[in-house]
């Protein structure tokens, strides 16, 4: 019985082993266990935040007054905000938010200084981009709480000077209006980003898995020795999955109106436009994923490894100017960070596409490099 429990103990023993030597011999899982996990690490520890910082921040001075100057001081020493300038008036702030040149807008009404001398209130109206709810709610109140410290200052030097000023001095309020998302409803922000991740996750992982299974079968050498082109064949791939991608958005874009309540409020063939640069992406992510794997294992592994990237850099949960330098540089090569921004702003803003076209060029140019790196590595191949 001691020398049957040796035995079984043996065979265990080698069977570990096999499947040690098995894994050593896989760079794959080589790279998926040690090389992953730091640097998902890496990048999770700097781009996951909760701070708000680097809101563009446009003034609209009317009045020109010390008092005005120095609320516009104020706003440029504190860290949240990026001065981006003076705005002549408050339609060309607007035009700012519309275009994604600010964020916020502070305007400072004429005979704002002389209405606190005399002890009237006078009121400063703060324009918001709404969409991102959260950092809209601490861009007003951090303007509140600079105004309120300000008109603190403000008594205290007038109670030096002169003691019975002080009561007759007026109160500043603070006017909001919020543009987009008055409610500061997050699933106005979530959802349409929500569709652009999902159209990510669906579409590279079935792109690859799918390829890659062919590849087990043995059918995907057979059509390499076709007459077919690689080209020819990476658009034959591409093209049904197109189309799948295109029919799972209209369900999303269904659902979210449907459920939530959220219309497309801008352009919907510029949408579809869009969602077709997106694919490109998308699907020659999907493929070169399966030009550099050997199993549909290995196909998923690291086409979810690419994909946690993708969304953690996307700006999806965290604004990329909260995101320190060198992790905002890398968000430049992540489709996604241009399609959610896309989302958000023909949703919400029905942004033309004039002020689109950066984006649109990025995924052009991106997935026409993917599907590049893609035809080369089937070429590899068929040498």
């Amino acid at each position: 019985q001691r020398m049957r429990k040796g035995a079984v103990v043996g065979k265990i023993r080698s069977l570990v082993i096999k499947e040690f030597h098995q894994i050593r011999r896989t760079r794959a899982y080589l790279a998926l266990i040690f090389v992953a996990p730091f640097v998902q690490l890496l990048i999770m520890g700097s781009a996951i935040t909760n701070e708000v910082k680097h809101i563009p921040l446009i003034v609209v001075d009317q009045d020109m007054t010390p008092s005005s100057r120095q609320i516009i001081r104020s706003l440029r020493a504190v860290d949240l905000f990026e001065f981006r300038g003076l705005a002549d008036s408050s339609r060309q702030a607007v035009r700012a938010l519309d275009d994604g040149r600010a964020k916020a807008a502070l305007v400072i009404p004429r005979n704002f200084e002389k209405d606190i001398e005399r002890g009237s209130s006078p009121s400063v109206q703060v324009l918001i981009d709404g969409v991102d709810g959260n950092s809209a709610g601490i861009t007003l109140g951090n303007i509140t709480s600079m105004v309120s410290r300000i008109q603190q200052e403000w008594a205290a030097i007038r109670r030096i000077r002169s003691p019975s000023a002080v009561g007759r001095a007026g109160v500043v309020e603070v006017i909001p209006r919020l543009y987009y998302n008055p409610e500061l409803d997050s699933k106005l922000n979530f959802v349409p980003g929500l569709i652009g991740l999902l159209l990510l996750m669906i579409t590279t992982m079935l792109t690859a898995i799918n390829i890659v299974r062919e590849k087990e079968l043995g059918t995907l050498e057979q059509l390499m020795v076709t007459p077919l082109g690689e080209i020819q064949l990476i658009i034959g791939k591409i093209i049904p999955f197109t189309i799948l991608g295109v029919v799972q958005f209209t369900v999303g874009i269904i659902a979210a109106w449907l459920v939530f309540g959220i219309p497309i409020s801008g352009s919907i063939p510029l949408l579809y436009g869009m969602v077709l640069l997106f694919l490109m992406s998308t699907l020659g992510l999907g493929i070169f994923v399966s030009t550099i794997t050997h199993t549909q294992q290995q196909a998923m592994f690291v086409a979810w490894f690419t994909m946690i990237f993708a969304l953690l850099l996307s700006g999806f949960f965290v604004p990329i100017k909260n995101m320190p330098r060198l992790v905002q540089y890398l968000t430049y090569i992540n489709p996604l960070r241009y399609f959610i921004n896309v989302l958000r702003e023909i949703y919400l803003k029905a942004t033309p596409f004039r002020y689109l076209w950066q984006e649109a060029t990025a995924m052009g140019i991106l997935g026409f490099l993917l599907i590049l790196a893609s035809s080369l590595g089937f070429h590899k191949r068929l040498n």
